[in-house]
């Protein structure tokens, strides 16, 4: 079984055992188990995503290298956002419908 090159170190008594009792549960050997296993997760949408982003960051960062990012002049001055509104507001609006 040497085809694919060198091959997983073997689990330790107690890892092999969970990997064995879980592979009894869905009826496959231990072999087949984390065979499918490393399968399923080498052909994860994230971990493609991933091993793309080498190729993507740099493409990503000559657009935004190359993108105005002035700002722009609205004619108001930015205001920061309130301050959240804390059980006691909330308690007063549900009370007179607004906050006092």
């Amino acid at each position: 079984m040497d085809q694919n090159g060198s091959q997983v170190p073997p689990f330790e008594p107690e890892d092999y055992a969970r990997v064995e009792a879980a592979a009894n549960i869905v009826g496959k050997s231990p072999e087949d188990f984390v065979r499918d296993a490393a399968l399923a997760a080498a052909d994860d949408p994230f971990l493609k995503a991933l091993g793309k982003t080498r190729d993507r960051v740099p493409q990503l960062a000559e657009v935004f290298a190359t993108q105005d990012t002035r700002a722009v002049d609205t004619g108001t001055a930015a205001w920061p956002d309130p301050a959240p509104m804390g059980s006691r507001d909330l308690h007063e609006i549900q009370q007179h419908g607004h906050a006092a």
